[in-house]
């Protein structure tokens, strides 16, 4: 960075534009992509990096770039950005405002009226170890290639596995987030596996190299609780056994109610010993689940200041929900590894959708969901399970009224209706949807 001189009262200025149009507008702007939260960041940042007498990080009104947004522009070079993350946020202070380099993937060019096609990140990852730690299910540990840290994530959180003939799997990260050097999975061969759960349990040994995406979080520990209480069945454990070891660094109480049919079939076992110690109860059904946890009765009284997260198969988490009916529905937090079969299917009607950085307005029959005809107009879009389980797809909803049909958002979510699955959520009647694509 040059050095101050006396002509300039700042060597660089930073405009990040904060400019925000009526809830519905086709155009959006880049506060209703995130622009205010993103610019309150990056002058956090400059100010922990003490750059405040030499860099000016300003707001600003619309700079005209709209579909591109969020969007800034740094003087005196006058080079565009368009960021979307606080991770975006750290490259550009990094790259171009220490170190005098322009962020390529980030860059705005002259004239430019669509967003560019990226590249997702991805890793590529060593299996270091594989073991068996149950009947059916295998631990993996996964490196770089180089052994630098990995990007952190919270507990809770998963990546997906890229398999050889293209399938990509979600797996949640079993490990102590804290610990950056390496990815802990849990992987249970199905006996109904559609290719993913197969492919890594019959192909990933010591030394295969993986691909991988960073990871990702909907299932996160609520910074507001007193005391977490955990249910776990089966290989749920996996993003439970990360809560426990973030939570042993927190000053909160919890304990962790894990449900297999014996401690021989039981993931884990071991680590969850050492991990939860006095704080774990198992409860072992031998396959019936009416000799196991007694859900209704742990979840019968709501505590203040108590949160729920139940992850594994979907008659637990079902059972969990249904018992908790009478608390706050802020305190429940679960994640489905799979959906039981579906009897009734939902009517669908025929929709539009207008894709707001495209500048395009798309028809959605019955028969097609908003991902298959958004990925027929050649938009190349994140998808994992299309499922509605796994956030993979979920996209920022600009206006319209959505008929929300996934497993992950909240109520509250919901009624906000400011994202979307669109492998399965479509339009409430009469509504056109628009979109952040």
């Amino acid at each position: 960075m040059p050095s101050a001189s006396q002509s300039h009262h700042y060597d660089i200025h930073v405009f990040c534009c904060i400019n925000e149009r009526a809830p519905g507008h086709p155009r959006g702007s880049c506060s209703a992509r995130g622009s205010q939260a993103l610019q309150a960041y990056m002058k956090a940042q400059g100010k922990a990096l003490a750059l405040g007498s030499r860099v000016r990080i300003n707001k600003s009104g619309c700079l005209e770039r709209c579909e591109l947004g969020p969007a800034m522009v740094i003087y005196p070079e006058g080079v565009w950005y368009t960021y979307n993350s606080e991770a975006d946020i750290d490259e550009i202070l990094q790259c171009h405002v220490l170190g005098g380099e322009r962020v390529e993937r980030l860059l705005l060019e002259p004239g430019q009226t669509r967003p560019r096609a990226t590249e997702p990140r991805r890793l590529t990852l060593l299996v270091a170890d594989v073991s068996l730690t149950a009947p059916a299910v295998k631990r993996f540990v996964l490196r770089s290639l180089d052994g630098s840290d990995l990007p952190a994530y919270p507990a809770g959180a998963h990546i997906d596995l890229f398999t050889e003939s293209g399938l990509r799997r979600s797996y949640s990260l079993a490990g102590d987030p804290a610990d950056r050097r390496q990815y802990v999975l849990g992987v249970r061969r199905e006996e109904d596996s559609r290719g993913g759960s197969s492919w890594v349990f019959d192909q990933l040994s010591a030394n295969s190299e993986v691909t991988a995406s960073v990871p990702r979080s909907s299932f996160a520990l609520a910074a507001d609780a007193t005391m977490h209480t955990l249910i776990a069945g089966g290989i749920g454990i996996t993003p439970i056994l990360a809560m426990g070891h973030e939570l042993k660094a927190r000053p909160e109480d919890y304990h962790l109610h894990y449900c297999t049919p014996n401690e021989v079939e039981t993931p884990f076992l071991e680590e969850v010993r050492s991990v939860f110690g006095p704080k774990v109860t198992f409860h072992h059904d031998d396959g019936n689940p009416a000799n196991g946890l007694d859900v209704q009765a742990l979840l019968a009284d709501s505590v203040p200041g108590q949160h729920i997260y139940v992850c594994g198969p979907a008659g637990l988490v079902e059972s969990a929900r249904l018992h908790s009916s009478h608390w706050s529905e802020e305190t429940f937090h679960s994640e489905l590894f799979a959906l039981e079969p579906v009897t009734d299917e939902l009517p669908n009607e025929a929709f539009d959708v207008f894709l707001s950085r495209q500048k395009i307005t798309l028809s959605v029959p019955p028969e097609r969901s908003i991902l298959e005809v958004v990925r027929d107009a050649g938009l190349d879009v994140e998808t994992s399970c299309e499922d509605g389980l796994c956030s993979c797809c979920r996209t920022r909803l600009l206006g319209g009224e959505a008929d929300h049909r996934d497993h992950v958002l909240s109520s509250a979510e919901k009624l906000a209706n400011e994202s979307i699955m669109i492998c399965v959520s479509r339009a409430t009647d009469g509504e056109t949807l628009i979109l952040d694509l």
